[in-house]
């Protein structure tokens, strides 16, 4: 062979893995490792050792060297010294860890899950870094579609059905991984473990998805092609689920340099910067995977119209998406998610060109196609439902909006990509265009206490509540709680609305250090937000005097949340 590939850090992993060990370089370092008798330094002994023996045609060291280099089944740890071990490694204590790891994952304990992992983590006797060193990985395994079986299996069953079929799969991955013990490093696992990620982008399971791509990361990336590509494919894919197009438009530049063009590579680009609103540059690309192609597919005229959309040019628009909802009907009558997100592309155009019963009707077979599929859940349904709620708002169907705002509050409120501007969108909607404008009840607000409640702990669950835009949306909650939480009515109706204040109140109260760190930052001037909190503050305190009052007996606002 011409050389061992080098064992590459993660520092390198955008660079093509073509960097070599030159056969002069090994025998020079076999030589500097052929004069240190490992034996007599483990004893304490002089430098003058002569170093192990070894048989065959190579330098002894540089056959060790290349054996410790090369792809390996097994370790070479009989061959060299190792650090001491000890001799009272507790199996039992070990078993009974493992049982009740498997005990805390059945359950969805993650507390004691993540610690157990650790506990058995440090469990494993000392291991030196000589010892964990490897060469490159085994290459006799071939990515290609035919291994990939999970990710390509049909998830539009329902939110039941579509479970049961993706547990199978974690299950199945869980023996794959049992079967080999380099891990990561084994292609069967590295493969399995991005075919099951895209069954979870499938389900729109993000935070497993996430996880996945980072476990295999460096081991696609210093495999090369076709690992690195495929990695990088799928993982932007991931961003943009996770509403992070820049990343995601990073990754998919990335994949134009590594690989020829390739319209599906153009397409996803395309559809990145469309979402980032560079419609130009969106076009650019549209048009040239339709040039490589050859002809306008069903996939451009859907994209097209969608740059369209976005530009405002509702005359090209819309004649463009209905064309592609036809043609995605006569080829993929079966395809209901596909097919439901053109209902809701198609809808979105029409309410944006004021047709709004349209609209509504193309967002309810969207939603009711979601449902059957892939589930309420899924954020393609809360995204189906955001879409009715507006079109029924601007057709002054304001109780059926805000029945659909709940259901899309609460979807979005629960899921992995949270993040706080739709929430303080769908607040707003509530708040200035639909219980004022319809004249609903103040308390029709109160229905959307406990998602948020959902959405406050989901946050504070992914560190999204430390910044000024925690402090908006925080605010934005307290107002509508506020609204809904004046001290009036029979003894019960006092009861909810004291409750409502008080969250109010614990909200405002970690809003306002929030908003005042960002005017002072420069990073936005929030002033006029901060007046908004203390404000409110001086309301809840007025309305727990009253309810103070009521009761006779002093009532202390607790400062924590539900």
């Amino acid at each position: 062979a011409d050389g061992c590939p080098v064992p590459r850090g993660l520092a390198a992993r955008w660079a093509p893995p073509c960097a070599k060990l030159s056969k002069e370089s090994l025998e020079t370092w076999a030589l500097q490792l052929g004069a240190f008798d490992p034996v007599a330094a483990c004893d304490g002994g002089g430098s003058g050792g002569s170093g192990p023996t070894f048989s065959g045609g190579a330098p002894p060291a540089l056959a060790g060297l290349e054996a410790l280099l090369a792809p390996q089944r097994s370790g070479n740890a009989a061959r060299l010294p190792t650090r001491h071990k000890g001799t009272a490694f507790d199996a039992g204590a070990c078993n009974e860890a493992c049982l009740a790891l498997a005990q805390a994952c059945e359950k969805g304990n993650t507390h004691q899950f993540e610690s157990l992992v650790v506990a058995l983590r440090l469990m494993i006797p000392a291991i030196g870094g000589s010892e964990q060193a490897l060469g490159p990985p085994r290459d006799d395994f071939m990515l290609c579609p035919a291994v990939l079986k999970w990710g390509e299996r049909d998830y539009q069953g329902g939110l039941e059905e579509n479970t049961r079929k993706l547990q199978e799969c974690e299950a199945e991955f869980a023996q794959l991984c049992a079967q080999h013990r380099e891990g990561f490093r084994a292609p069967e696992v590295l493969a399995g473990g991005l075919d099951l990620a895209v069954a979870y982008l499938k389900n729109y399971n993000l935070d497993k998805a996430d996880q996945l791509y980072s476990a295999c990361e460096p081991h696609c990336m210093s495999r090369g092609l076709p690992w690195d590509v495929k990695w990088l494919q799928d993982c932007a894919t991931l961003r943009c689920k996770q509403a992070r197009q820049p990343e995601a438009a990073v990754l998919l530049e990335e994949v134009a340099k590594r690989t020829p063009p390739h319209e599906a590579t153009l397409r996803n680009l395309g559809t990145v910067y469309n979402q980032l609103r560079q419609f130009d540059k969106a076009k650019t690309y549209f048009d040239a995977a339709a040039e490589l192609v050859g002809e306008v597919q069903k996939e451009d005229n859907w994209n097209l119209g969608l740059v369209h959309k976005n530009k405002k040019n509702y005359a090209e628009a819309a004649p463009l998406l209905e064309k592609a909802l036809s043609q995605w009907m006569r080829d993929d009558p079966n395809d209901e998610v596909t097919l439901a997100k053109l209902y809701d592309s198609l809808g979105s155009c029409y309410d944006e060109m004021g047709r709004h019963a349209d609209a509504s009707a193309q967002f309810q077979e969207a939603r009711r196609l979601y449902s059957h599929s892939i589930g309420t859940e899924s954020p393609l349904y809360g995204s189906a439902c955001e879409g009715l709620t507006k079109a029924l708002m601007h057709a002054g169907r304001y109780e059926e909006a805000f029945d659909r705002l709940e259901e899309t509050f609460l979807n979005n409120a629960d899921k992995d990509a949270i993040h706080p501007t739709p929430l303080f969108e769908l607040l707003g909607y509530a708040l200035e265009d639909i219980v004022g404008p319809g004249h609903l009840p103040a308390e029709t607000l109160g229905r959307l206490e406990g998602p948020i409640e959902i959405a406050v702990k989901n946050m504070i669950h992914r560190g999204l509540d430390q910044d000024g835009n925690a402090g908006v949306v925080f605010e934005r909650m307290a107002q509508l709680l506020l609204r809904c939480g004046m001290a009036q009515g029979d003894d019960y109706q006092q009861q909810v609305a004291a409750r409502r204040r008080q969250f109010a109140r614990y909200l405002l109260e970690r809003a306002g250090p929030l908003i005042d760190a960002t005017t002072r930052s420069g990073e936005a001037d929030l002033t006029h937000i901060s007046a908004i909190v203390n404000m409110e503050l001086q309301i809840l305190d007025a309305q727990d005097a009253l309810y103070r009052k009521v009761l006779g007996s002093s009532v202390g606002a607790q400062q924590v949340l539900p």
